[in-house]
Order: structure tokens, then sequence, then C-alpha cells
């Protein structure tokens, strides 16, 4: 039999609810195909990504810590202590690879588009499932945290978990939904300590009436709830207290460096919708209106314990002023849990209007044509290009509209050198560039938009200690890795190739916006070097120098001077 919400639900539109009606299959169907092109767009290529930003605060930390000293800092440079702990286990067995480090967080995200409805399976028609999966699967904020060497995939999972639990618990009584919720509410806050401004919100929530209650008659209710609450508390304690304790210097230097401002707020709004127009954010707003109206029909309860835990949380993250939450990128990532709820009224609110076509088949197809449309209006299209192997730059993630995003706004890239753009007449990613030095932060990396000229592969090269290392992302001594994305400049010298057919050598220094501080080694000694070893380049101009490495079978004409035109002879695709 049906529950009391979802027989309401049934009631108030005229779409199937169960798949007892044979007409819910056809959103089943809908469910089904949202749910693996979310995983298409959660892995397409996540193999040959190459660890950018704030990916390598954790390899930077395991290097030259060990366990013990992790689990007991935060780090002035953010790193998620349990993620950095599984780092380093798989450093110390020589197996830490890039695609280690994302393994996590995909299956995070990829099991996110399962757990979440299933969680509220028994207050969702499942039309409303259906766009809901659809919206988390295509969102790219989503998409993009999932493919990230980060946790915010897996506390976005946990807290949402938690949320839900601890509601099930008050609702229904049962142990495992109090053991579940105390579970999730300490490994995402060991994962990312603010998730607990939303996690901790059911004890005021639930908890107040429990002690006005306890007065009038005998405080069960109020004993339960403060077991609930020892229990996480303690929970929290034994992850966080060590770090707090032996780093509180490093957590309260975060604190009261940002601060959220209207803009940050309207742009943090654009991104949860994963836009940039503001004509279709007043659409999207009103979508949204409509389907908490829906839900605060049908389940005022539940709607209200929502919107007051997004509303608290979000503005409890915006008074911590914490550092770079003036970027509406850190605040959406800080309020992350909040995420998944704005797209359920969503989903809610156009479910709403599709259901005026009556016909369930049209109106699952008008669904579809509405997910079309948001991921046409998205960033994704400007991205998702093969080869692209930095989608994870500033440039696709800080800001969704280019006239908005610095790292669009601010560049200059200057003369693109004759190379890259000879090298686009070949097959894409036939042809793999290893690049040296190799700062792969995204104020220091031009291969982004480079590689949207040649489109091939591209790896990088540690510089030191051949040719110094003040560029490098990390010691060239590091023992331990398994990373196919970067190599070290001296095994190119000593014969190897990595995969690669030609060295590139920067020559100047090159970041957006023009003229940060930087280390960079001496490149013309550093090419000598070079030739010492490989040879004449292959290709030379005041930006790069091109070496061939040995047993590749691709041949360039011999390099004739500064600015001499490059010519591609044959190829084999890699």
């Amino acid at each position: 039999m049906l529950n009391p919400a979802a027989r309401a639900a049934r009631k108030e539109s005229p779409l199937p609810v169960t798949l007892r009606d044979r007409r819910a299959w056809i959103w089943f169907a809908c469910a089904a195909l949202a749910f693996v092109a979310g995983v298409w767009l959660r892995v397409w290529q996540l193999h040959s990504q190459v660890l950018i930003d704030d990916e390598w605060h954790s390899v930077r930390m395991l290097i030259g810590a060990d366990a013990k000293t992790i689990a007991t800092h935060f780090g002035y440079a953010d790193y998620c202590i349990p993620l950095t702990l599984y780092y380093r286990w798989l450093y110390d067995h020589g197996a830490l690879s890039e695609w280690q480090m994302h393994l996590p967080l995909v299956l995070a995200g990829i099991a996110t588009l399962l757990v979440l409805p299933w969680l509220l399976r028994d207050r969702l028609a499942w039309p409303v499932r259906a766009v809901w999966v659809a919206l988390l699967a295509v969102s790219p904020l989503l998409v993009y945290l999932s493919r990230t060497a980060r946790p915010y995939a897996l506390d976005c999972l946990l807290a949402f978990v938690a949320i839900i639990a601890f509601e099930r618990w008050e609702r229904g009584k049962r142990v495992g939904w109090a053991v579940t919720y105390v579970l999730a509410t300490v490994a995402a806050a060991w994962l990312h300590l603010l998730t607990i401004v939303f996690t901790l919100w059911p004890f005021l929530w639930f908890g107040l009436p429990a002690l006005r209650d306890a007065w009038r008659r005998l405080p069960r209710e109020l004993v339960r709830i403060v077991a609930l609450a020892l229990a996480t508390v303690a929970g929290l304690a034994l992850v966080l207290v060590p770090p707090l304790v032996g780093d509180w210097r490093a957590m309260a230097a975060k604190a009261g460096a940002g601060s959220v401002e209207g803009e940050t707020l309207y742009r943090a709004l654009l991104m949860v919708f994963g836009i940039s127009s503001p004509a279709l954010l007043g659409v999207m707003t009103i979508v949204l209106a409509l389907g908490i109206r829906r839900v605060w029909t049908r389940d005022r309860r539940f709607a209200a314990y929502v919107l007051s835990l997004s509303v608290a949380g979000v503005v409890t993250v915006a008074l911590s002023h914490a550092a770079w939450v003036q970027h509406a990128l850190t605040l959406v990532r800080y309020s992350l849990p909040v995420v998944p709820f704005v797209l359920l009224f969503v989903a809610e609110g156009l479910v709403f209007v599709v259901s005026q076509l009556r016909l369930p088949l049209a109106a699952c197809a008008a669904s579809v044509l509405a997910m079309v449309g948001l991921v046409a209006a998205g960033p994704i299209p400007r991205y998702y290009y093969y080869p692209n192997q930095l989608m994870g730059h500033a440039l696709f993630q800080l800001d969704y509209a280019p006239d908005k995003n610095p790292y669009a706004t601010l560049l200059d890239l200057g003369p693109v050198p004759q190379f890259y753009r000879d090298l686009a007449s070949r097959p894409p990613g036939s042809i793999t560039l290893i690049e040296t030095p190799s700062r792969l932060i995204s104020n220091y990396v031009p291969d982004v938009w480079y590689q949207a000229i040649h489109r091939q592969n591209v790896k990088y090269a540690l510089a030191a200690p051949v040719c110094g290392g003040e560029a490098d992302e990390f010691p060239y001594t590091a023992t331990g890795t398994a990373f196919r994305r970067v190599a070290r400049l001296g095994d190119l010298l000593d014969g190897a190739t990595w995969g690669g057919d030609y060295l590139v050598l920067r020559l100047t220094r090159w970041s957006v916006p023009p003229g940060l501080e930087q280390g960079w080694p001496d490149m013309e000694a550093c090419a000598a070097k070079v030739r010492a070893r490989l040879g004449e380049p292959v290709y030379r101009d005041g930006q790069i120098v091109v070496f061939k490495l040995a047993g590749n079978s691709v041949s360039l004409s011999p390099a004739g001077g500064r600015g001499r035109k490059a010519r591609q002879v044959s190829s084999a695709r890699r």
C-alpha cells in the first residue's frame, strides 16, 4: 500500500507514483538513461586528467609527513585528512597515481545518483525521482567535484545521508538510522569540517521541541536525542580533537579571511543551477519556487526541516568568513549539502509544469528536452572535447560566465607557437607532448588554451634536478608515486620516453594575469643541457624549444632558427 505522502502525491498529480503502475516504467527508463549519462560525464577522460591546483595539497603533505602527522594537522594549505591518509598508504606501496586519487570521489559521485533518490523513495513520486536523478546527473558542479581529487563529492553524499538519516530516525525511531547518522556525520566532518553546520542542525530543529515538551510529559524523546548527541560528539571528538589541538593556528589563520557579498550569492545560485544566463536564472527561480510550494503543500514538516537547514547552514558558512569564501565556487563547495535539496525542489517544480501535458510519455519527453537545454546552456559543452586533460582548470570552473571569469577576462595568451598550430593537422590525441617546467596551478598553465588548439595529449616533466626545481609541484625525489601524467626530466635525458613524442621546454614565464611572481629556472641553460643529451631541437621560437624523444614515430623538419615553421611528416596514433 502507498504511504500517506505517496498517496497525496498521486492525488495531486496525474503522473504515476509506483512501478506497479505500468506508466511509471516510462519514468524509470528516463531515470536509468539519466544515470548512464551521469556516469559517462563523470568518467569520460578521467584516466588522463592532470592534477591541478588544490589537488596537489595532499600530495605535498604526504611526501614529507607520516600518518600521525597527517592525522593531527589541518595544514595551512588545506588538505583532507582521511583522503591524505589513504593517499599516504598508496604512496607507501608505490601506487599513488592520478586514477587512484580520483577513484573514491568518482565512486561517491556515482553513488549519489543512486543513494539520494533511494533515501527519499517513500516521499517522491517516480516522475520527481527521475527528474531529480537527471538534474543530479548533469549538474556541472556535481560532475566537476566528482572528477576532482578533493573531498567534496564524498562529503556531499555523506552529509545528505546524515541529514535524512536523522529525520528518518526521529520519525521512525529505528536504531539503524541513528547509527547511520552518527557514522555519516563524523565521516563528513572529518572530510570537511564545515559540514557540521548542516549535519548538526537536526539537533536544534528536533531537540528544541523535545526540550519544550519534556516539561509537560516524560522526557523520553529528549533523552533519546541527548543520547544521540553524546554519541555524535564522541565520534567527532575522536577525529577532530587531535588536529584542532595540534594545529589550531592553521585553522584560525583561515578564519576571517573572506567575505560573502551580494554578487557572491548571485553567482553561487547560478552555479548551483549550472547556468550563466540571468534570464534563465529567473525561469529556474520560478520553477524552484513552484517546487518548494508543491513540497510544502504535500509534506510541510519535511519542507520546513530542509528549508531551515539550508538557510541556517548557508548563513553560518557566510558568517564564518572562511578564506576565499568571497568566490562563488568556494561558497558553493562549503554549502554543498544544500545543492541536492535545491535540485530536488527544482525537480518538483518541473514535474508540476510538465504534468500539465497529462500524457506521461509527453511529460517525460518534455523533461528530457529541459535537461538537454540545461546542459546546452551550461559550461559543459565548452570543455567536454577530446582531448582535454585539464577540465578542472579554473577557466572552466571558477565561474560559468566567461565575461565574469578572471581567467578569461585577464588572459593575455600572446602569440601561439606555430608548433602547436601545426599539430592541429594531426588526428586528435595521436601525439603526446611532455612539457616542462610543471607548475600546475591554474594561474601558470597555458596548456588549457594551447590544447584546445593543437588537440594532442599533454604530460609534464619535473625540471629538478637537471634544471632547478623552483617551479615543480612536488619533489623529484618522491619515490612512492606512479603518476602517468608527470615524469622526470632526468629520466627523459637518460632515454626514457614516458609515452611522449616530444619534450617541450618553456623558455619564458607565463601567468594569468601577466606578471605574477613565480620561481622559474634558467631555461636557456636548461635547453643547452637537454640539447647535449637529446641532440638538436626540432623546433624553436621565442617561447618554446621542442626536442624529439627517442623511439617516437613522429617527425618534424629540423629547427631553422627562431620562428621557423614546423612541419609534421608522419604519425602513429597513441
